[in-house]
C-alpha cells in the first residue's frame, strides 16, 4: 500500500506534500519506508525527529532549505548508507529535488535504541 507523506508521525509542520512514500515495516524501534521525489519536487516545512539511514536506489542531491535561510546540499549516493541526524526541536527546513530526474530512497528511521 502506498502512502503520502502527510502528518507521518516522524515530521512534525508538514506543509503541501505530495512525494511518494511507503512504510515497508514499521515497530517500535524503526521504521523502514521507501520514497521518491520527482523532479523539481519540493517537501514542505517539516522537521526530521528521528536519527536515520537512507540509501539511494536512484540517487541524487536534496537541497536543504534551513527556516532561516542558509541552504545545504545533502548528496545520496547510489547503494552508500547516509547517517543524518534528527533536527533539534526548534529547526525547520524544506526539502527539495533540484534536479531534472527522480530520487529514489530507502529511510530507516531509527525510533529507539536498545
Amino acid at each position: 500500500m502506498k502512502y503520502m507523506l502527510i502528518g507521518m508521525v516522524w515530521f512534525q509542520s508538514i506543509v503541501g506534500l505530495a512525494f511518494e512514500y511507503e512504510v515497508q515495516l514499521e515497530n517500535d524501534l524503526v521504521c523502514v519506508a521507501t520514497a521518491k521525489i520527482m523532479p523539481y519536487e519540493e517537501i514542505g516545512l517539516h522537521r526530521d525527529i528521528y536519527p536515520h539511514v537512507v540509501i539511494a536506489s536512484k540517487g541524487g542531491v536534496i537541497t536543504r532549505l534551513e527556516a532561516n535561510g542558509t541552504t545545504t546540499e545533502v548528496e545520496f549516493p547510489i547503494g552508500i548508507a547516509v547517517f543524518r541526524e534528527a533536527d533539534p526541536c526548534d529547526e525547520l527546513h524544506r526539502s527539495v529535488n533540484n534536479s531534472s530526474e527522480s530520487i529514489e530512497l530507502t529511510i530507516i528511521h531509527l525510533k529507539a535504541s536498545r
